[in-house]
């Protein structure tokens, strides 16, 4: 039905309600028929179309209308300057007829017009969609029964300010899709990618410990078991966790990984297993878990050792029947999910001490795989230095190198952090690096101490004075050597408390900054504040 609001007012009535109509929605098609729709109830038009080329054939056909029929939609198709359609594609310019029906160009190809004229004049509008001078398509209108020049002019005009808004959304919407498709293909590269990296024969180990690792991997990967990874932190858990999965069936599936030690225990079980709405205070919205994230797929759990007792009568339920309650829910959820679990912590011991379940231990421990500590596989400490250095440089633009001697302090070390603690070494080496070759003066106090050197500073600078307060807040001060008689391994713990306690003191006990000192992860620092009896003073 007609606005009844004056012919000027119902038309800017019109132009609005399209407008807010095609911002409000991604779904175009939708909002351009209710567009249509809305142009027929402000204006009193009988029919309204909109027409567009197939980028292939470059044939006109008319993709979204209102008051027309499918078999009359299919019908309306035409080519560039045929008909009254055609012509206005290809001059860019609108057509207002006041009775098509006299037009002899008019070629009504869906038929539903008809010859008859004794409900009055059919004027026909046919109005350029574009975007500079570009033309995208064809809005038409068409009203039965209203006669006047006066009218026609003022229906072209408000048709033609329509067209140039659904230029804008036709463009918007493509450019939407052109990022959608990069976004796709960025994430097939990515994904590729990953795979590629993770695959199991792209893992760095040529040593007899981890060449075990590795046949144990190929043989537990096509399975759908259970794996328990233990080993100290730092040994690659979660690189092992991914090669199992990219070695299985579910490769192209989702790999979600969490880590239990990271997250608070009153909202461990909400990121695990999800939440209802207003199930806890802050659950503004329902939300799904990781669970339910890695559905087909396999989610990966650090850290299990850290779960709380509460949250392990949940995790056993879903190993057993692979079914969970969200938070706030009755309903139960079910999930096929390959679960990964990895850990650092005496599971044993913890069993016999009450902190972990053995029904949840034997349920995890159905195929246990042991990651070698760094200081255990020697051999594999120079491969991965030079991995470490090709991705480094590569990632940094620099072509820097360690010298011998530098290299025979690697290998001494005893890498306490293992793996990554010798990945943060070769990228602070590379980003601080003054020359091309990386000398044993330049590595950090610790590993020259290690090693008996005489003691200088960081990267080759001569040590600053005890009692000082000159002492680099990078490089805790350390004696030169262990006193005699004292074991080497008591006097290395004793060193690295130190410089632990060094950089947090420099750091105002932050951890995540008492990590950029020492080139640890917040997640080691925390470990070894643990280890050491290390606390703030802060919190006292």
């Amino acid at each position: 039905m007609t606005d009844p609001r004056s012919p000027e007012k119902a038309e800017i009535a019109a132009i609005h309600e399209v407008a807010k109509i095609l911002t409000s929605t991604q779904n175009l098609d939708r909002a351009l028929g209710t567009a249509l729709r809305t142009l027929q109830s402000f204006l009193g038009f009988d029919r309204t179309a909109i027409f567009r080329p197939d980028e292939t054939t470059r044939e006109i056909r008319m993709e979204i209308a209102a008051g027309y029929t499918a078999e009359q939609r299919e019908r309306a198709r035409y080519v560039w300057g045929e008909g009254i359609v055609g012509k206005t594609m290809k001059t860019g310019s609108p057509i207002a007829l006041p009775d098509v029906r006299k037009e002899p160009s008019f070629l009504d190809k869906t038929r539903a017009h008809g010859e008859s004229s004794e409900e009055g004049p059919l004027s026909y509008l046919s109005v350029p969609i574009k975007i500079g001078a570009e033309t995208l398509g064809v809005l038409t209108a068409e009203r039965i029964g209203r006669e006047g020049t006066q009218a026609l002019e003022s229906d072209a005009r408000t048709l033609t300010v329509i067209g140039c808004l659904i230029g804008q959304a036709l463009k918007l919407h493509k450019a939407i899709e052109r990022l959608q498709d990069e976004f796709r293909r960025q994430r097939r590269e990515f994904e590729k990618t990953i795979r590629k990296t993770y695959r199991i024969e792209n893992i760095v180990g040529q040593s007899k410990r981890m060449q075990e690792v590795f046949a144990a991997v190929t043989s537990v990967a096509p399975s759908r078991a259970t794996v328990l990874l233990r080993g100290e932190s730092g040994t690659g858990k979660e690189m092992i966790a991914r090669a199992i999965h990219q070695g299985g069936g579910r490769a192209d599936r989702p790999f979600v990984a969490v880590n239990c030690a990271a997250l608070p225990e009153t909202l461990l079980e909400s990121e695990l297993f999800g939440h209802k709405r207003g199930a806890f205070t802050g659950a503004v919205e329902e939300r799904k878990g990781r669970f339910e994230e890695a559905s087909g797929g396999t989610i990966f759990l650090d850290e299990v050792g850290d779960i709380p007792l509460p949250t392990q009568v949940k995790l056993l339920r879903v190993l057993q029947e692979r079914t969970f309650e969200r938070l706030g829910e009755n309903r139960p959820v079910s999930v096929d999910v390959r679960i990964i679990a990895a850990t650092n912590a005496d599971l044993e011991k913890m069993v016999a001490g009450g902190t972990f379940r053995e029904d949840l231990y034997y349920r995890l421990n159905v195929i246990p795989v042991f990651l070698p500590p760094l200081r255990d596989r020697k051999e594999d400490i120079l491969p991965l230095t030079e991995h470490f250095l090709e991705r480094f440089n590569r990632e940094h633009g620099k072509t820097v190198a360690f010298s011998k001697d530098a290299l025979d302090l690697l290998l001494e070390y005893r890498w306490t952090g293992n793996v990554r603690e010798l990945e943060n070494l070769v990228e602070r080496a590379v980003v601080m690096a003054k020359a091309p070759v990386v000398r044993a003066q330049d590595l950090p106090r610790a590993i020259r101490v290690a090693a008996s050197l005489p003691a200088t500073g960081p990267y080759g600078q001569p040590p600053a004075p005890q009692g000082s307060g000159a002492a680099s807040a990078a490089e805790p001060p350390h004696p030169a050597a262990p006193p005699e008689g004292r074991p080497r391994a008591e006097y290395l713990k004793a060193m690295e408390r130190e410089e632990l306690q060094g950089a947090l003191s420099s750091a105002g006990w932050v951890i995540a900054r008492a990590a950029k000192i020492l080139g640890w992860t917040p997640r080691q620092v925390a470990y070894k504040m643990k280890k050491h009896g290390l606390s703030s003073p802060w919190k006292k």
